[in-house]
């Protein structure tokens, strides 16, 4: 890669990064457009200063003739590095923040045309491809030792700014890390605020929802219920109705068989046994009447005994 082709691929990247603000004007939010502007002005800032290191120098020590040409570019540069150095104080809600912007990008487009159309196609003349080449190498370093942001008052040409921009270069990046640092953590911590309301609302919906849900089967118990109860209420009692039913059905089938063996009994056996009780009975009774019999006769055998007794008696006495 040589050196036309690296400042043509910053110019590139520059434009692209002018059109994607161009539409965050329109359906942006502030957010997108702080972090859009930051990037513009550190990539105008960085390349602003390698050019102003390393390539216009290499041109005026080339040929002078385009000494005058290098002069305005430097001039519009400086102009571009106030707009910057304003732009990065200012906020994207800020009512002239649009407008200083697209002062910025109709310079900017301007110096780049002016660039590409005139000053590069004399270095393809002017300069050989080793040297070209050897020039983007110096390009590339020089981008990871100048400064990140736009400053205006420093010098813009050697020697001054080749001694002052290693020290502003390391006062910028460290600027740079800390705030790198603070918006990461501001973005953690954004990120876990909104990821902490997404689940609350998440949790508020569901809540919601389950509320809604109850409400909703609180009142189709309301006007279905009674009519359930009812349902309820008619199948027990035609359970109940079902279960006396049935009682009754099995007290009469009981009831009948017990009536039917109570009959089968008197007419069998057990029949014949009481007519034999009764015959027993019978002869008890005539037992009775005849050892009564006897009873009352015993005392009619004394007598006659007595009487046979005394007429014995009379009988010796007579002989």
């Amino acid at each position: 890669m040589n050196a036309i082709t690296l400042l043509k691929q910053d110019h590139a990247t520059i434009k692209k990064l002018f059109k994607r603000y161009k539409a965050l004007q329109r359906d942006g939010n502030s957010g997108e457009k702080q972090e859009l502007s930051r990037q513009i002005i550190q990539e105008l800032s960085i390349h602003a200063a390698i050019e102003e290191q390393v390539f216009y120098p290499s041109v005026k020590a080339r040929d002078s003739r385009w000494s005058e040409r290098i002069d305005e570019a430097l001039e519009e540069h400086r102009v571009a590095k106030w707009e910057l150095a304003a732009l990065e104080k200012m906020a994207p809600d800020d009512a002239r923040f649009d407008a200083r912007f697209a002062v910025l990008v109709q310079n900017v487009l301007h110096h780049i045309q002016e660039e590409e159309n005139g000053l590069f196609s004399h270095l393809q003349r002017a300069f050989a491809q080793e040297e070209l080449d050897a020039m983007a190498d110096a390009l590339m370093l020089a981008k990871r030792a100048v400064p990140t942001h736009p400053h205006p008052r420093l010098p813009d040409e050697p020697p001054g700014n080749v001694m002052v921009a290693p020290l502003v270069a390391v006062f910028d990046r460290s600027l740079d890390l800390v705030n790198a640092l603070v918006a990461r953590g501001s973005g953690w911590v954004m990120d876990t605020g909104r990821r902490l309301r997404e689940r609350t609302g998440q949790f508020v919906q569901g809540g919601r929802g389950r509320a809604l849900e109850v409400e909703a089967e609180t009142q189709r118990w309301t006007l279905e219920g009674p009519g359930r109860a009812l349902k309820v209420s008619s199948d027990v009692l035609e359970e109940t109705r079902d279960a006396a039913r049935n009682a009754t059905r099995r007290a009469r089938s009981v009831v009948g068989q017990a009536v039917s063996e109570a009959a089968t009994v008197i007419d069998g056996a057990p029949r014949r046994k009481a007519s034999s009780s009764r015959r027993s009975t019978a002869s008890r009774v005539q037992t009775r009447r005849g050892s009564k019999s006897l009873q009352a006769s015993a005392p009619a055998g004394k007598t006659a005994r007595k009487r046979s007794t005394n007429g014995r008696s009379k009988t010796a006495k007579r002989s």
